[in-house]
């Protein structure tokens, strides 16, 4: 029942806030001092708060993708191609 409770508390925390914890999870776990308890559950965690950011990204692009441009009167939708540094 915790573990639910937990799950709900990640869907509410916003983007930002997620990125953050997950950032400072991988940078325990880099360090490598916790142990192998503490590292699989700081592990799952950061799993959990992946697939947060995963969700709150692709809402945020399909949010993008809605915004609409005017040509000839008529209102369109157009998707977003976003390019990915290398």
């Amino acid at each position: 029942m915790a573990r639910t409770k937990k799950k709900d508390n990640l869907e509410e925390i916003c983007f930002e806030q997620a990125l953050e914890k997950l950032e400072v999870i991988v940078k325990q776990l880099e360090r490598g001092e916790l142990s192998l308890d503490e590292s699989l559950g700081n592990f799952a965690e950061g799993v959990n708060l992946s697939k947060v950011c995963l969700n709150k990204l692709d809402y945020a692009q399909k949010q993008i993708d809605k915004i609409l441009l005017e040509e000839q009167g008529k209102i369109i939708e157009k998707p977003l191609v976003v390019q990915e540094d290398e």
